[in-house]
């Protein structure tokens, strides 16, 4: 196959996964409620049930989260605001006992996903990108070009609403750079181009 019919090919791969990426999709193929038991104050905490986050409001130290069917991991922040919890479930289990969560602001609750490049074209093999979206999160940003080849992909932290990176890409790939950037349910593909 030549060269263009490829990038050809992997450009309609993009777009497709784009658009595919732009409708909601359940969070699991099948799901079960887990009632969980957690002693705080009535408000929205979040969980992130095997990489998916979950918003889930709490009252009367009572709330419902949506499982897969199948044995699955829960992680959330402590109460203090920085340990890290995991709490393994049982296929079988429909009601947990958790330890207190820390609770979640209106901001990180109504936060959308967005990814953009600050800077195009880019020099020097810079390649800066801007990602707003809830914080706490672990986005993942790859860098291919025209041929799919993937050049730098890296997870970073995100721990404020909006926070900027910068990744490094060899010198030597200039031209147009499509800059990928996913996290749980979100997905974002950027052009960007990259000169000397």
């Amino acid at each position: 196959m030549n060269t263009a019919r490829k990038n050809l090919l992997f450009i309609v791969l993009l777009i497709v996964t784009s658009l595919s990426s732009s409708f909601s999709a359940p969070l699991f193929t099948k799901t079960k409620p887990l009632t969980i038991q957690m002693p705080v104050a009535d408000g929205k905490y979040a969980f992130v049930v095997d990489g998916k986050k979950q918003i889930v409001e709490i009252s009367n130290e009572t709330g419902k989260l949506q499982i897969p069917a199948e044995p699955c991991v829960i992680r959330y922040t402590a109460e203090d605001g920085v340990t890290n919890l995991t709490v393994f479930i049982e296929q079988q289990t429909s009601r947990s006992f958790l330890l207190p969560a820390v609770q979640v602001n209106e901001s990180e609750v109504e936060a959308k996903w967005e990814a953009v490049i600050l800077g195009n074209p880019v020099r020097a093999g810079k390649v800066m990108t801007q990602i707003t979206g809830p914080m706490n999160s672990n986005p993942t940003i790859e860098i291919y070009d025209l041929q799919g080849r993937s050049l730098v992909k890296k997870q970073v932290a995100k721990n404020q609403a909006t926070e900027s990176y910068t990744l490094d890409v060899p010198q030597l790939s200039t031209g147009i750079l499509l800059v990928k950037v996913s996290c749980e349910d979100f997905s974002q593909t950027l052009k960007v181009l990259h000169t000397n």
